[in-house]
């Protein structure tokens, strides 16, 4: 197949599809990637797509095409203006794309207007769309502050409905999403389908580490973006709950538009001791922080149905062998108790969590191999990437045939 896949986000962020496509690559398909600029880490445009270059190179057996967009930098103005250009330069690009695509993917973390180029390449092409939706719209712009009953959300609904509707199929990757889908965005229920995101290929701890880690008797440690959904606060205010006798840090691995919010709540809670916060770190270092954690920490805000999805740093966690203390509702909880693989309390319960911080440290080495290795478990019977790329392909393969047969 000549498949066309569709996503903001992609390399040099570090993203699931940027993996994917080599998989999808291998498997004898010809894939072409439209993309941004590469600004969703920095917030600023990637040095390398500065001043129109490399708009197309080749990356993981793939050609990439990337087109202009108005870089994300820093609160909902500019967010908005970097999702709305890429839906314009986008839909362009898919407009004029000489080339004919048998599908068209759309891999959607967020937001719902990056289908639209989706929709514009499929309709080009004569192509089915098939879209894996990790973020649900218009739920997802409530953690910008925008109200329901308000004139831009009732907007981005009839938006982001319009372009759900648009697709042959959609993958979701947390079960509640069909719910929410079926009832906000009236996708029937046949039209759609539960495929949770892979677990990530563990990596070898690297033998030369470039930073310094500063390590206790016990170690917690939370990966990823530190955004407001993410709920880091939670974590740093369980954290100064705890006795002040017992011995142990939290590590904080990752960068996002609330980190100087929560350093400057460390510093607060006068935790700079117990709290160390490491910024963003590239994706080879992560086992040499997995390696020396008693638990991971996963947190995320219940204000909305977004806090019922599965994060993927969960997902890496257990691939890593290593239990989960998490304060979370919805999905991600019964897969941590589907699993026995750690503690759950509520989302955004401060002293629930520090309760579980003093649980784990008095778990004995034994019993948090044996949630670890039930992680593992767990992983390899439903998160491994062999099966998502066998079943994403499956899923390719029957729409292209319904295609065919009606044509």
């Amino acid at each position: 197949m000549k498949i066309l896949i569709v996503s903001q986000s992609f390399y040099p962020d570090h993203f699931k599809i940027n993996e994917l496509i080599k998989d999808f690559a291998k498997a004898g398909h010809e894939v072409t990637v439209l993309s941004g600029l590469g600004d969703y880490t920095t917030g600023k445009v990637h040095p390398n797509y500065r001043f129109f270059r490399n708009r197309t190179e080749q990356y993981n057996g793939c050609t990439v095409k990337r087109v202009r967009t108005i870089s994300r930098r820093t609160g909902p103005i500019f967010r908005s203006l970097n999702y709305l250009s890429f839906w314009f330069f986008g839909s362009i690009w898919a407009f004029f794309a000489a080339k004919k695509f048998d599908m068209v993917y759309v891999y959607q973390p967020s937001p719902a207007t990056m289908i639209y180029p989706g929709i514009t390449a499929a309709k080009r092409s004569q192509a089915p769309l098939l879209i894996y939706c990790l973020d649900i719209w218009p739920e997802a712009v409530k953690a910008m502050s925008i109200q329901e009953e308000s004139m831009p959300f009732r907007m981005i609904h009839k938006l982001s409905t319009h372009a759900y509707q648009q697709a042959s199929f959609i993958l979701v990757s947390s079960q509640s999403f069909l719910t929410y889908m079926h009832e906000v965005n009236h996708i029937p229920y046949e039209k759609m389908a539960f495929l949770p995101q892979h677990a990530e290929d563990s990596l070898e701890i690297p033998k030369e580490i470039p930073i310094s880690i500063q390590q206790a008797k016990h170690n917690f440690v939370f990966t990823g973006n530190i955004g407001y959904v993410q709920d880091i606060e939670t974590i740093i205010k369980a954290t100064a709950l705890v006795p002040k006798d017992y011995d142990f840090r939290v590590h904080i691995v990752g960068d996002g538009s609330n980190l100087a919010t929560c350093q400057q709540l460390a510093k607060e809670l006068q935790l700079e001791e117990k709290v160390v916060f490491y910024g963003r770190q590239p994706s080879h270092l992560m086992p040499v922080f997995y390696d020396m954690a008693d638990a991971c920490l996963l947190t995320l805000k219940y204000e909305n149905k977004i806090g019922l999805t599965i994060p993927a740093k969960l997902q890496g966690y257990m691939a890593a062998g290593k239990p989960v203390l998490a304060a979370i509702e919805g999905d991600a909880k019964q897969v941590i108790k589907e699993a026995d693989c750690g503690l759950c309390v509520a989302a955004s319960d401060e002293q629930g969590l520090a309760d579980g911080l003093v649980q784990f440290m008095a778990y004995s080495p034994q019993e948090l191999k044996q949630m670890g290795e039930n992680a593992k478990t767990y992983v390899a019977a439903h998160f491994t990437k062999d099966t998502f790329v066998t079943k994403t392909l499956e899923t390719m393969k029957k729409l292209v045939r319904k295609k065919g047969s009606h044509d």
